[in-house]
């Protein structure tokens, strides 16, 4: 018999999968992370107590805040645009609660993901994507290692995000009409501005706005404030302008059209492979997207010393954001995800 051990939010997601596991035989076992201060466990107990299984609660908070929170303010400090849930899953998720989980005495660890897993020749896991197309997550879990996913189980692979929340009603494992997890956790309101200006308020400084040749068009509150391909809350006349780069140590934004916005080829770092890694300049057929709302574009991937390689789409693609991740799937199973790297559009002097 399994002995899973289930991240347990006490959302819809993981309670229906830990009711999955249970269904089939498996013996489970809830697990739930403490990330911030005021992190609620009480919806978690609550299923783990309608499951009548055992919960153990991981007090994280230390850890989170020095590993996800600063690093997510010092991102945007640094002009890029961080994804936290990509990390969070990486090394929090699958890292450090994997982890007590295998050595609580579990066999594999589950979670509410929407994303499935294969087999392939030489024991090899293929990270497919889940059957829900708008909802499933395997370019969240990209990062993860051939032996993270070797331990893991996606209960809800295969399910539908609404049979989902039927099943979860149905079962009474939730409050009616609770409302859904949010993106990040540690910002309920999305208001990542204010965490930042809180954290470094040296950002907070007037500067100017300025097209590619140096043309100053307005002013600004705090570069950091902004994104690329941002287009709302400019301020500016004329246009329509988009944030073609962030330049923090300058305290500039570079603006510009639509079409500057376009580009084929992405510089990415941090690569994970899922597949065996090609020898450094081979390049494999994919499809990619470069963020998680994208639909996936045909494109080239080349490995690059350093640990890097090089996206290039077959048709340009728009807004390419420094520290977002960029995934690359063969047909539905993950290849390989790198995260983007920062190329600067230098305005010219006047």
């Amino acid at each position: 018999m399994e002995i899973v051990g289930i991240g347990l939010s006490g959302g819809a997601d993981s309670a229906v999968a830990a009711y999955l596991l249970k269904q089939n035989g498996c013996q489970v076992r809830g697990f739930t992370m403490c990330l911030f201060p005021g992190s609620n466990t009480e919806k978690a107990a609550k299923v783990a107590e309608k499951l009548e299984i055992s919960l153990q609660i991981l007090p994280l908070e230390k850890r989170f805040e020095e590993s996800i929170i600063s690093s997510f303010v010092n991102s945007y400090a640094d002009g890029f645009t961080p994804s936290p849930c990509v990390l969070c899953n990486r090394n929090f998720k699958f890292g450090i609660m994997q982890q007590a989980i295998l050595a609580s005495g579990c066999t594999h660890m589950a979670t509410g993901h929407y994303a499935r897993l294969g087999q392939a020749e030489g024991g090899r896991v293929r990270l497919l994507r889940g059957s829900d197309a708008g909802k499933e997550q395997s370019y969240f879990l990209a990062q993860l290692s051939q032996q993270q996913l070797a331990k893991a189980r996606f209960p809800l692979g295969n399910y539908r995000k609404e049979d989902v929340l039927q099943l979860a009603n149905s079962q009474q494992l939730i409050a009616p009409q609770q409302g859904e997890s949010q993106d990040l956790c540690f910002l309920p309101d999305g208001d990542f501005a204010t965490l930042v200006a809180t954290r470094r308020p040296e950002l907070c400084q007037e500067g100017w706005i300025v097209d590619q040749n140096g043309r100053k068009l307005g002013k600004h509150q705090g570069a950091f404030r902004y994104t690329r391909g941002q287009r709302r809350g400019l301020g500016l006349g004329g246009g329509p302008w988009f944030v073609l780069d962030v330049m923090i140590s300058e305290n500039l934004l570079i603006v510009g059209t639509a079409e500057k916005l376009l580009s084929q080829k992405v510089l990415l770092t941090g690569m994970n492979w899922l597949r065996q890694t090609p020898p450094v300049g081979e390049k494999l057929s994919c499809i990619a997207q470069v963020r998680y709302r994208m639909s996936p574009k045909p494109a080239e991937l080349q490995n690059l010393p350093d640990n890097q390689a090089e996206i290039t789409f077959l048709q340009a693609v728009s807004a390419i954001t420094p520290g977002q991740l960029a995934v690359c799937y063969d047909d539905q199973e993950v290849i390989a995800s790198g995260w983007i790297a920062k190329q600067n559009s230098t305005p010219d002097s006047n």
